[in-house]
């Protein structure tokens, strides 16, 4: 269903595949690596291409399965307040732990 979808990509989610041929992209395979880079690196124009393909849902089911551990910290921070969660559905693999040499 998404193949078609990932077919006709606008040009501005093009620019964030800079080092993959977008061609061979498939929507559902590769849409952890898309959402990636499109709440990473995206502007209004791929959020809302991500939001019509994926819906805030999909986007949101994304967010808690994966993003939390790979986007930084500003980005985990506007995305909770987009999607409404709560900052506690931060998981602890992403929370600073004791440093081992504290100077």
């Amino acid at each position: 269903m998404l193949t078609s979808v990932i077919a006709n990509l606008p040009n501005q989610v093009r620019r964030l595949l800079w080092d993959v041929d977008a061609s061979s992209l498939d929507g559902d395979t590769h849409r952890s690596f898309l959402l990636d880079r499109i709440l990473a690196y995206g502007d209004m124009k791929t959020v809302r291409w991500a939001e019509q393909t994926y819906g805030l849902d999909g986007i949101r089911d994304y967010y808690l399965t994966r993003g939390q551990r790979v986007l930084s910290n500003k980005t985990r921070a506007y995305w909770r307040v987009i999607l409404n969660l709560d900052s506690c559905t931060t998981p602890s693999s992403t929370q600073p732990s004791n440093p081992l040499w504290p100077y």
